[in-house]
């Protein structure tokens, strides 16, 4: 089972992005990103996760593990993901 920063890191690695790329795609801080993956804090605010799982094109849900059979792809980079 993976954490939210092990989850995190191998879904920017797979973009290719270093994590002040993804930090600045997601608009957080550079050390939000690194302290989520290093497991230095843990467990991000919602606004926060739900801004690196927007840059990533992944649902909150996959980002968290919420489901662990969860096996779905990465959306393009430029896809929107329509908020509720």
């Amino acid at each position: 089972m993976y954490t939210f920063g092990e989850r995190l890191a191998e879904l920017r690695e797979k973009r290719g992005w270093s994590q002040q790329e993804l930090a600045k795609h997601a608009g957080v801080p550079y050390m939000t990103v690194w302290r989520a993956e290093s497991q230095t804090h843990r467990y991000p605010r919602v606004d926060i996760a739900k801004r690196l799982a927007r840059a990533l094109g992944v649902t909150l849900d996959h980002l968290c593990g919420m489901y662990e059979d969860d096996d779905s792809e990465l959306l393009p980079a430029d896809a929107v993901l329509v908020e509720a």
